[in-house]
């Protein structure tokens, strides 16, 4: 049976993420016109490739004929990747979609020291959000040379010990000359995913959402809004009626939007129904306006009948990580949680052992009990991840 799966492709600004992405997929991330101009990853790039399995020697490979023995193979997996901002200050566009994704490729270039900050930052996030699949793509070997490339993996190693990743396999690939991405594609190959719970109800994370209608279409021929993101937990196929949450803002309160889902695309075509592990636009029946310029990325979106938890004062189990901060949560301070796909800033109400309290002023959150926060404070007036813990209320 073939399986659909999320990878997130992480590390440090500048370290070759988008560039190992094209390597694998021979598309480019860099979409948004900003992104472009200025060479680094701003929004949550998108691709995807197939992996097949030699029914011969066991290998994996991108394409039908096994690159190891020639033989057969028969297709595995649909990957979806997401190539995560690596620059400190959109840290939290990263954690946006670090919730949906199966297994991480963690990129670490050979000429710099390891850990840089946003490498130390992401393997944070990975192993809060509970992510086990994990291979190291060490990059810019071919500036690095022999030496400094050896010292360079063994503080990969050495880091990967002291963060829970161990086991971790750490490739050397040379992504412009094509070198070492089979060796990478064996062990994504290896992720493993949990089987699919047909009762888990539908949870799906919007990360983007915009206008695919042309200047100048005819109304008749209009095209609803499209949310666009990943499916956090059970299914939806055309013709399900969903609702958006928090929605939209009228009238000092937020509003949710009912809307029906009338086409399903990702990156491999037309779907006629998705899951968790795939990355899909999702056409609704909603004026297109509305999800313009993703006006609804961050929201989640449910099966009609199903009601997340919708307040602006939520309570965390809070573990704060150890000796990042002088000062534990102080009453009164502005901090900034993620949750799903969600950003919100807030103000710390109490703190103690049992956990934190924090009133979200106008801005109300979506979410369910037990649902993973992850709460950043300000070093040096950049967002920093402080620590994390379930809701509870």
């Amino acid at each position: 049976m073939v399986r659909d799966i999320t990878i997130d492709v992480v590390g440090n600004f500048a370290d070759g993420k988008t560039t190992l992405v094209k390597a694998i997929t021979s598309e480019s991330t860099l979409r948004h016109s900003e992104e472009k101009k200025r060479g680094i990853t701003i929004r949550l790039g998108y691709a995807h490739f197939l992996i097949y399995k030699c029914s011969s020697c066991g290998s994996f490979s991108r394409y039908e004929k096994c690159e190891a023995c020639n033989s057969k193979a028969s297709l595995y997996y649909r990957v979806s990747i997401i190539d995560s901002p690596g620059h400190k200050t959109l840290m939290t566009i990263m954690l946006s979609g670090a919730t949906l994704v199966d297994g991480a490729v963690l990129v670490i270039a050979a000429n710099q020291k390891c850990p840089q900050p946003q490498t130390q930052e992401h393997i944070e996030a990975l192993r809060i959000i509970g992510v086990k699949n994990l291979v190291v793509a060490q990059t810019k070997i071919d500036v690095a040379g022999k030496e400094r490339a050896k010292e360079s993996y063994n503080e990969i190693r050495d880091f990967l010990s002291k963060n829970g990743y161990e086991n971790a396999k750490i490739i050397p690939v040379f992504a412009a000359q094509n070198i070492n991405i089979t060796q990478l594609m064996q062990e994504i190959g290896k992720f493993t995913i949990p089987e699919e719970n047909g009762d888990e109800r539908t949870e799906v994370v919007v990360v983007r959402s915009f206008d695919i209608n042309r200047p100048g279409t005819e109304v008749a021929e209009l095209k609803g809004g499209v949310i666009g993101g990943g499916l956090k937990s059970g299914k939806l196929k055309l013709g399900d009626n969903i609702v958006i949450y928090p929605g939209i803002f009228i009238k000092n309160s937020w509003k949710p939007l009912k809307s029906k889902v009338t086409g399903i695309q990702s990156e491999f075509g037309d779907e006629k129904s998705a899951s968790r592990g795939l990355m899909v636009g999702i056409e609704t029946d909603l004026d297109p306006s509305i999800a313009r310029r993703d006006n609804l990325a961050g929201s989640l979106a449910v099966k009609e009948g199903t009601v997340p938890m919708f307040k602006n004062r939520i309570s965390i189990k809070y573990t704060a990580i150890s000796g990042k901060f002088e000062k534990p949560l102080q009453k009164g301070e502005t901090v900034l949680l993620n949750v799903l796909a969600s950003k919100v800033l807030g103000t710390v109400v109490s703190s103690s052992s049992n956990g934190v309290v924090i009133n979200l002023g106008d801005s109300s959150l979506p979410y369910f009990k037990d649902d993973n926060a992850i709460l950043s404070r300000k070093i040096n007036n950049v967002w920093t991840i402080a620590g994390s813990g379930s809701i509870y209320d």
